[in-house]
């Protein structure tokens, strides 16, 4: 019996001693802060707001960088194909003025005007055509497809530097209008120039 209750008060005391571990622990944990925990939660959230802010602003900046670029060479590919298509319109026109400064020449030398006035109506009837004039070399109006204008001199018409020109010409912008400047070579001189005068095409 003895034997029995110096056992049971061995165990006892394993008992306790196990349990004065657990109090010793929990001793420990209450001497640490109770803010601490939240503090490191704090300094996390922060850190990945920082991260964030910073990814979405370097996202944001190689974006715009990237529709910077894409639009400079967007205007690029543009003004490249507006300069083709100039340069290919210039050289039918050339041709085009080549063409009609042959026909013009043989029906001049031989004074048939009414057949010049005849090739220039059809010509006024192409699109975005205003006027075609043959003007002699002496400034004077041989043909004209606007009427109105048959008795005006052709310096009063156009400058005497397109007047003046030696070689089939296309201007631009000539008091609002794009002209072809077309002169008529004889054999040894320029006999007559023909100007076609169109309307500028609205952008």
């Amino acid at each position: 019996m003895a034997d029995r209750n110096q056992q049971n008060q061995n165990e006892k005391s394993r008992t306790d001693s196990f349990f004065s571990l657990f109090d010793t622990k929990s001793e420990w944990q209450d001497k640490i802060p109770a803010q601490a925990p939240t503090k490191y939660i704090a300094v996390l959230v922060g850190l990945i707001v920082v991260i964030f802010a910073w990814k979405s602003i370097a996202v944001g900046k190689v974006e715009a960088n990237m529709a910077k670029k894409l639009e400079h060479e967007r205007v690029l590919l543009t003004q490249q194909a507006r300069e083709y298509a100039d340069q290919q319109y210039i050289k039918e026109e050339e041709r085009f003025g080549q063409v009609l400064s042959w026909a013009v020449r043989g029906e001049l030398i031989r004074n048939n005007l009414d057949q010049i006035d005849q090739y220039l109506s059809e010509i006024v009837k192409m699109r975005d055509t205003e006027r075609v004039v043959l003007i002699s070399e002496e400034g004077q109006l041989l043909v004209s497809t606007d009427k109105r204008l048959e008795e005006a001199k052709a310096a009063e018409l156009y400058p005497k530097e397109i007047l003046n020109m030696q070689k089939i010409s296309v201007k631009s912008d000539v008091e609002g209008k794009k002209i072809l400047v077309i002169p008529v070579m004889g054999l040894n001189k320029k006999i007559a120039t023909v100007v076609v005068s169109y309307n500028q095409a609205k952008l």
